[in-house]
């Protein structure tokens, strides 16, 4: 281990620390559990919630000694939470884990939270028709297969689906590695575990919200992981066939790097339900009296029957507008597009686009439909008579309410709203 992957270990437990007092959860570092099995880096204690045993891992464990550990905290009445800033490391998908970007320890010690960019799934659901947002699972792409769906998908992929909107459930774009800790310890975070369609034993370990899981768990009953021993293979050595290079290469410029790691992850896990119903619209309040009391507000103050209408389908032509752009190639026009920038050191290629067929006439002629309807739509909103006798805030108070009350009612593609 190096002095800088040291120093950023130290740095990492001492930010799970910091972050757990900030919020009032109790937590102790390099502590002994009471059974004597194991000694976390970081114990943080469930108030509401489940225990931890947080592990910064910033090196390439051996796969026993991953399970070891993970075992041990687990006899120890500890949930296993890996922190790592590597996702071809051993320890992904054997335990829970949380994957962060390759930061240095003073940029740890310094930062307020951490983005969680792996580990942490949240569930979207959608109606498969022929306007949602998301392809058939099934290969009905063009129609839909009309049955309902169920997918686990990155917190960032499914806000980018919802244009920014992303309801009262909360603002997913800030998805934390202290914020999910925090979750955990409290309820509103749990870990989930979805095993392999071949291989049992194996499977896809979760940080997912508290309200997700349970509806998962309506349809799919939840597996917990095999507690059997996994074979020590890491230890096993093997003779390749080739003679070993005795070649000095000191003082030489060139560096030769070794083939990247493939990222780590179980292929044959099913992340995907389809459901044989309709879609059930999740509430976008949380509590059916603040639910109750909004929409009881809003029947004191109507609108005219065809301002309301207008501004409702609005709302669902803007949404199959910004739907049938994610469908569409990149580029207008055909396009050759252009390669990418290869990495001197590890050969991955980054930027870059693949050519483009261009739009069809069909596709350019269904956009320019539905842009003229939502010019014609917004012009008879923000011209419609029953604004002159509002000014100021009031005026703008009333055009937000009327946007509030009627998107439920529009009928907009899966996570368009």
């Amino acid at each position: 281990m190096t002095s800088e992957e040291s120093d950023r270990h130290k740095a990492m437990k001492d930010f799970v620390a910091r972050h757990c007092q900030s919020a009032g959860i109790e937590s102790k570092v390099e502590k002994t559990t009471k059974n004597r099995t194991s000694r976390p880096d970081v114990t943080v204690i469930g108030d509401g919630g489940i225990s931890l045993g947080c592990e910064a891992q910033f090196y390439n464990a051996s796969p026993d000694r991953v399970l070891r550990r993970s075992r041990a905290h687990y006899d120890a009445g500890l949930v296993t939470n890996w922190i790592t800033h590597n996702d071809t490391f051993h320890l992904v998908d054997r335990a829970n884990w949380m994957l962060i970007r390759d930061t240095s320890w003073q940029e740890i010690r310094r930062a307020a939270d951490l983005p969680l960019f792996g580990g942490y799934r949240v569930l979207t659901d959608w109606h498969c028709t022929a306007a949602a947002v998301r392809a058939c699972p099934t290969g009905r792409v063009k129609t839909g297969c009309g049955k309902r769906h169920l997918q686990w998908e990155t917190p960032r992929l499914l806000d980018g689906e919802a244009a920014g909107w992303t309801g009262y459930r909360g603002d997913r774009l800030g998805v934390t590695v202290g914020r999910t800790i925090v979750g955990a310890a409290t309820g509103s975070v749990v870990p989930l575990f979805i095993p392999g369609r071949k291989n049992h034993r194996a499977g896809s370990y979760m940080w997912v919200p508290a309200e997700d899981r349970n509806t998962w768990t309506e349809y799919r009953s939840e597996q917990p992981p095999t507690e059997e021993p996994q074979p020590e293979t890491s230890r096993d050595l093997h003779f390749s066939g080739k003679e070993a290079d005795g070649t000095c290469r000191f003082g030489e410029k060139a560096w030769i790097p070794s083939a990247p790691l493939p990222r780590r992850g179980v292929a044959s896990v099913e992340l995907t339900m389809t459901i044989d119903e309709p879609a059930i619209p999740r509430p976008r309040l949380p509590d059916p009296e603040i639910e109750h009391a909004y929409h009881s507000g809003m029947a004191e103050t109507p609108f005219p029957d065809d301002l309301r209408a207008a501004q409702t389908r609005l709302h669902e032509a803007t949404a199959e507008l910004a739907a049938l752009g994610r469908t569409l190639p990149w580029s207008v026009e055909p396009h050759d597009g252009w390669p990418g920038k290869e990495h001197s050191h590890t050969g991955e290629v980054t930027g870059g686009r693949p050519p483009s067929p261009g739009w069809t006439d069909e596709q350019k002629a269904a956009v320019d439909e539905l842009r003229q309807e939502c010019l014609v739509l917004s012009e008879t909103v923000s011209t419609h008579p029953y604004w002159k006798s509002f000014t100021g805030g009031d005026l703008v108070d009333r055009r937000m309410e009327l946007k509030s009350i009627t998107r439920p009612e529009a009928a907009l593609p899966a996570g368009a709203a």
